[in-house]
């Protein structure tokens, strides 16, 4: 294979694994009263069943530092293919007859490849394309994710009806994928922006978006675990039905980041966060107030639309502002954050329901992201300095 051709599989490998990213817990979960069932001597089924989809989670936020290191250490291609190869082979164990705590472990295990994955996927685009095609790419990326999400749930809704294990031939597409990841060049290329960038993966920087990070996770997984809930008492009874509301959420999401590059280089850097800060508030706001089921899909709309435009955002100016040799590592920590997010967001959330009810927790919730946002926004004004739509984060 000629060089060029191996250059010209590297986007395609890289969405496949931004798409592969996102699988993980929206394709078990249709089977996951089937596994109940087959498993119902296990004492409180009930309760392993569902830490079947948490553990991943929880385990994803220490596989992607954990390939990050791997990344900067190795290389990212290296990391990438062992991300996939993971990936692939933890996720078609349910495919055999085990124990239930086999089964619960190999989640676990799944879920570090699952963390890498997007740890080393977003690694391997900073490292291999330059300021604006890297934009694009990373718009990409949180479109493919949110269209695995869509593709995981239909296809893994299907197989679940055939037989629950069926659910994880969906894994067997890492092997499919892998060829191409090998035959991937290893990127030579740094993206350095034209300044010096922050000393060290530990700066201020980072931290406020690893804050950003967790913060816009766990508002975001208040779509999946709380608004089921929220809709069977107000609006829809049928599951088919709420389904369909749900997955309005990654659609918008998938379209706000397919124009995320163009977007990027209007609105400035630090300017974008309180613009999607502002969207999100706007979004979690209409919900709590809507009346309607259509005012409700709007609030949607407005809140994947947002999270579609600062999930590759957040990676972006990221990658701006740590040495290139510490991106790995970097990515791996902010991935981690969102992991560790997306896990705490129904414990954390559970205070604000029991308090107020549905709706003054959709509405506060609101309210603490659009904080957050308008924190980094501040913060980035204030460590870097304020500069043209467009340009790198670190200079005028």
């Amino acid at each position: 294979m000629t060089d060029n051709k191996r250059l010209h599989l590297l986007p395609v490998v890289l969405l496949a694994a931004a798409l592969f990213s996102s699988m993980g817990g929206p394709a078990l979960a249709p089977a996951l009263p089937a596994i109940r069932l087959a498993y119902h001597d296990v004492v409180h089924i009930e309760f392993w069943t569902k830490m079947l989809v948490a553990v991943s989670g929880l385990f994803s936020a220490i596989g992607a530092p954990l390939f990050g290191w791997i990344s900067d250490r190795y290389g990212r291609k290296q990391a990438l293919n062992l991300a996939l190869t993971c990936w692939g082979l933890f996720g078609i164990l349910g495919l055999f007859p085990q124990p239930f705590w086999t089964l619960l472990a190999g989640r676990a295990a799944f879920g570090l490849s699952l963390g890498g994955l997007l740890a080393a996927n977003t690694a391997m685009i900073a490292a291999a394309f330059d300021h604006d095609r890297g934009r694009q790419m990373m718009g990409l990326q949180s479109s493919f994710a949110s269209i695995g999400i869509i593709i995981a749930l239909i296809v893994s809704g299907w197989l679940a009806d055939l037989h629950w294990r069926l659910v994880f031939t969906l894994f067997i597409a890492g092997f499919l994928v892998l060829p191409f990841g090998l035959a991937c060049p290893e990127p030579q290329r740094q993206i350095n922006g034209g300044a010096p960038p922050v000393s060290g993966s530990f700066s201020w920087g980072l931290m406020f978006l690893c804050l950003f990070g967790f913060t816009a996770m766990l508002a975001f997984n208040i779509i999946p675990t709380q608004l089921p809930f929220f809709l069977k008492q107000h609006y829809l009874k049928s599951a088919s039905h709420i389904g369909l509301v749900l997955a309005v959420l990654p659609l918008s999401s998938a379209v706000a980041g397919r124009i995320y590059a163009r977007l990027s280089g209007i609105v400035a850097w630090w300017n974008l966060f309180l613009v999607t800060g502002s969207l999100m508030l706007a979004g979690f706001v209409t919900l709590a107030l809507a009346e309607s089921i259509g005012v409700l899909v709007a609030g949607l709309v407005m809140i994947g639309g947002a999270f579609g435009l600062t999930m590759p955002h957040v990676n972006v100016v990221l990658t701006q502002l740590v040495l290139p040799d510490r991106r790995g590592r970097a990515l791996g920590i902010l991935t981690s954050c969102k992991f560790l997010g997306l896990s705490a967001s129904p414990i954390l959330l559970q205070p604000l329901l029991n308090s107020y009810g549905y709706h003054g927790m959709l509405f506060r919730s609101g309210w603490i992201i659009f904080f957050v946002s308008a924190l980094v926004w501040a913060a980035g004004l204030l460590l870097y300095g304020k500069r043209p739509s467009g340009s790198d984060p670190r200079t005028f």
